[in-house]
């Protein structure tokens, strides 16, 4: 065999093995393509369980963020929150349902001043540290005056208990929890929780109260903060 043919069949092996060597490799990289692990399936329930997990966070009517426009009042009553309720919202400002804004609440000092919110924040200074403010001032912060605006109200009576825009939030939402507990299986309470803030009159919370029992909603529980002390 001479150096020609030699060469040859040095070429051919070097050909057939690289072209044996180049299907292993299609081969191996065939197999880790059908054995590889993909995520996406899993993102995708890690996402559905996140906004789960969003939603009934926000959704919590008892997860209360106080401020200025929200104080609520101290009790030692026991409060069993772990039944399903339609939250009501009495702030300094506006009534909410289930944290939408409904209708808006107004409120004059007694010299006719609107409550702004540099007064608003100014009152609940006042009350945390009196003895920083004026006396004068302190008398004139406590006659805020908070009430709902006639035009609201039913046949547009100032003297009516009813709050038109409220009873109809309460009742859609009432349909809305009726509807989900036939489909559950579960029977429904009618029950409202009503997170007032403390300076709320009495007359705007029974008003709140008549409006939430026309709805159909039976069972009032009001968010408090538990004392210790009476």
């Amino acid at each position: 065999m001479d150096a020609q043919e030699q060469k040859s069949q040095a070429q051919d092996f070097a050909e057939e093995w690289i072209k044996k060597h180049k299907q292993v490799r299609k081969m191996r990289r065939g197999e880790e393509k059908a054995w590889a692990f993909s995520i996406t399936s899993l993102m995708d329930a890690l996402t559905i369980l996140l906004i789960f997990l969003l939603v009934t966070l926000t959704s919590d009517p008892l997860n209360i963020k106080q401020d200025s426009h929200l104080l609520l009042a101290k009790s030692t009553a026991p409060v069993d929150a772990t039944e399903h309720a339609i939250p009501v919202t009495v702030k300094k400002g506006f009534i909410a349902v289930d944290q939408k804004e409904v209708v808006r609440i107004d409120c004059r000092l007694a010299d006719g001043r609107t409550c702004t919110n540099d007064i608003i924040e100014r009152r609940t200074f006042c009350d945390m540290y009196p003895e920083q403010c004026d006396e004068n001032e302190k008398k004139l912060l406590e006659t805020m005056k908070f009430e709902v605006a006639k035009t609201y109200k039913e046949n547009g009576d100032e003297n009516s208990f009813l709050i038109v825009p409220l009873y109809n939030a309460l009742e859609e939402k009432v349909k809305e929890q009726q509807q989900e507990n036939k489909e559950l299986g579960r029977e429904f309470k009618g029950i409202v929780d009503i997170i007032a803030d403390r300076d709320m009159p009495f007359r705007l919370i029974t008003e709140v109260v008549h409006s939430a029992g026309q709805a159909g909603l039976s069972t009032m529980r009001f968010a408090v903060i538990k004392s210790s002390t009476r």
